[in-house]
């Protein structure tokens, strides 16, 4: 593991039994992520990236093989220890935001800081993740009331409330159009360039490859490629 790697997957094989069939979903897989790298893993649908994340926020556990993150093997964690990891170090963005919809977005991202100590006036700390998203106006709006792109941005807010290190997203611009996946899209960037945020990215959508830092390629449930982007695009410039 060089120096700058947050994330190593070491010979990771993951099986689902469907009934009588096994879906081998994960075979061999190595993979090296440094700390504060845009991301993104691509590939066809079934091809693994969604297990890859899961594996690497601890919501699921490797068959065989190591999940290691500075240096630590969280594939051998109790459930305590990796219920921890998950609250502690790692932001989840799913596309379809999850947001709770009783709760206004001030309050879904003061939900989330009621799960963590010493974070002073929850209220105020909740104001100002959402003024860091460009929705502190909006702070009163239940989700009903917000557009996707907006829940989204809302959604990045309560995942950032832990001060994550890492931020796992899965399809976070599925759901939303051109536009608005450019601007959820330049706030996972500025998160990743600003606050040196790991930002890992799931999508089959090759047109946000070149915002990256790197790009995965993942094939049958392993590593086909790595690209590497000296110059990685600015959100606004993709190619939609």
């Amino acid at each position: 593991m060089t120096s700058d790697t947050l994330i190593r997957l070491e010979s990771v094989n993951k099986d689902y039994q469907m009934g009588e069939v096994t879906v081998h979903a994960l075979r061999g897989m190595d993979l090296e992520v440094p700390e504060g790298a845009f991301t993104v893993l691509l590939g066809p649908s079934g091809c693994g990236k969604t297990t890859t994340l899961n594996l690497i926020g601890g919501l699921d556990d490797p068959t065989s093989g190591k999940v290691v993150i500075e240096g630590e093997d969280i594939s051998s964690y109790n459930e305590r220890q990796i219920t921890e990891y998950r609250r502690d170090s790692v932001g989840f963005i799913f596309q379809f935001f999850n947001l709770i919809p009783t709760l206004n977005a001030r309050e879904n991202v003061e939900f989330a800081l009621a799960l963590h100590k010493n974070h002073g006036d929850v209220g105020e700390k909740a104001l100002g993740l959402l003024e860091m998203v460009g929705l502190r106006e909006r702070a009163d709006h239940f989700p009903s009331q917000l557009s996707g792109g907006e829940q989204q941005r809302v959604a990045i807010a309560r995942a950032l409330a832990n001060n994550s290190r890492i931020i796992l997203c899965d399809e976070p611009t599925g759901n939303l159009d051109i536009g608005t996946g450019q601007q959820v899209l330049r706030v996972l960037h500025d998160m990743s360039r600003e606050r040196g945020v790991t930002v890992i990215l799931v999508t089959h959508n090759t047109a946000i490859a070149p915002m990256a830092d790197r790009v995965v390629h993942i094939r049958n449930g392993a590593v086909e490629d790595i690209d590497i982007n000296p110059e990685p695009s600015d959100p606004d410039e993709l190619n939609w």
